[in-house]
C-alpha cells in the first residue's frame, strides 16, 4: 500500500529536477500522476519514467502562466486519471542579472512563470480538491525568498511570494479541508543550478565550478541536496502524515538557511 494509492495528482514542471523527482515518487506511493511542463519532450520522458517503474501518468503540456491552459489540465486530468485532489507546483525559471542591470521584460517574466503559474495552479487544483472533500497542495519555493539575492532580485522576490502566496491560499482553504505548504530548498544540484552558477561565474569573474563550490561550501551538513530529498519532503507534506500541517514553508537546505 501507498501513500497516495486511488489519489491523482498534478505536478507542474515535472519535466526535470525537482519536478520530476515529485512525479516520480509520488507515482511510486500509488498516485495517479498528471505530468505538466511547457516542454512537451522532457515531460513525455518524465511519463515514460513513471510507466517504466510501473506507474500511472499522463502527459500534458501546459504554459503554466496561462490560466486557460492550467484550468484545462486539471479538466484533462480528472476526465482521464480521476480526482484531483493532490498537486505540486515545481515550475519555475531563474536569470542572473545585476540588479541595475535586471529588464523590465526578464522581472516580469520570472513573476510570470515562478508566482503567476503557481497561483494559477493552486487556485484551479485547489477549486477541485475543494469540491472533493479535500486534499493537499505544495508549491516549491526556495531559501532565495527568504534572503536578498543581488544577482537574481527578481527570483528572489518571486520565491517570497510564493511563500506569501501559500500562506493565503492555506488560510482561504484550510475550511475546505485543503491543506497548502510550501517546500523552500537550498543548493539543489540540477542541470537548472549548473546553468545559474554559469551566468554568475560570468557576472562575478569567475568559474562556473568555483562559484557553485563556494556555496556549496557555506552549507553546515557539508553538500547540496538532490531532487529526491526535496520530493520526499513534498510527499510528507501532501501526506496524511502531515494532516495537521498547512500554511508552512518548510527548509530544505541542509542548514543554509534557518529562518
Amino acid at each position: 500500500m501507498g501513500r497516495f494509492d486511488d489519489r491523482t495528482a498534478i505536478v507542474s514542471g515535472a519535466g526535470g529536477g525537482i519536478g520530476r523527482a515529485c512525479a516520480l515518487l509520488l507515482a511510486a506511493e500509488g498516485a495517479r500522476v498528471a505530468v505538466t511542463d511547457i516542454a512537451r519532450d522532457r515531460a513525455e520522458e518524465t511519463t515514460a519514467l513513471v510507466r517504466a517503474a510501473g506507474g500511472v501518468a499522463a502527459t500534458y503540456p501546459a504554459d503554466v502562466t496561462s490560466g486557460a491552459e492550467i484550468n484545462e489540465v486539471v479538466a484533462s486530468a480528472e476526465r482521464d486519471l480521476g480526482p484531483v485532489t493532490l498537486a505540486v507546483g515545481a515550475a519555475g525559471i531563474i536569470r542572473n542579472r545585476p540588479f541595475l542591470e535586471l529588464p523590465e521584460e526578464g522581472w516580469d517574466a520570472t513573476m510570470a512563470v515562478n508566482l503567476k503559474g503557481t497561483f494559477l495552479l493552486l487556485q484551479a487544483a485547489g477549486r477541485r480538491a475543494r469540491e472533493h472533500g479535500g486534499g493537499s497542495m505544495v508549491a516549491i519555493a526556495s531559501v532565495a525568498g527568504r534572503g536578498a539575492r543581488p544577482t537574481s532580485a527578481d527570483y528572489a522576490a518571486s520565491k517570497a511570494g510564493v511563500i506569501s502566496l501559500v500562506r493565503s491560499a492555506a488560510q482561504a482553504l484550510a475550511a475546505d479541508g485543503v491543506r497548502v505548504n510550501s517546500v523552500c530548498p537550498g543548493v539543489v544540484d540540477t542541470d537548472m543550478t549548473r546553468a545559474i552558477h554559469r551566468e554568475r561565474a560570468a557576472i562575478t569573474g569567475t568559474t562556473p565550478e568555483k562559484s557553485f563550490a563556494a556555496l556549496a561550501g557555506q552549507i553546515p551538513l557539508g553538500r547540496t541536496v538532490s531532487p529526491g530529498e526535496v520530493a520526499e519532503t513534498v510527499a510528507f507534506l501532501l501526506s496524511p502524515t502531515a494532516s495537521y500541517i498547512t500554511a508552512q514553508a518548510v527548509n530544505v537546505c541542509g542548514g543554509l538557511e534557518m529562518d
